[in-house]
């Protein structure tokens, strides 16, 4: 009996998976390129001296949940400390709902 809800709860969170990603297709549509210094994009020499001064780390990760065994991919320590507490709790709640 629970299972059936389970499923029909995953299938409605696809559907409105897709749903926002169509709807997320609009919402840029119309809009150009073009605009002030954060949204204009510099060519040649502009391109050099636009970007000096700022801090462009990029960092993040993901985990593969392979079942309750998780694959940690993080770019640095902080993103992949958060990580690790999450696969833990999903971990968990693996057990809780599957054992």
């Amino acid at each position: 009996m629970m299972g059936s809800y389970l499923v029909m709860i995953g299938i409605l969170m696809i559907i409105s998976g897709f749903f926002l990603i169509f709807t997320a297709s609009f919402d840029g549509s119309g809009k150009s390129n073009r605009g002030d210094e954060h949204t204009s994009i510099p060519y040649g020499d502009d391109f050099k001296t636009s970007f000096q001064g700022r801090n462009n780390e990029v960092r993040g990760g993901g985990i593969i949940m392979l079942g309750p065994i998780p694959v940690i991919i993080g770019s640095d320590a902080k993103s992949t400390r958060t990580l690790v507490i999450l696969a833990i709790f999903l971990g968990v709640l693996y057990f809780l709902i599957f054992m």
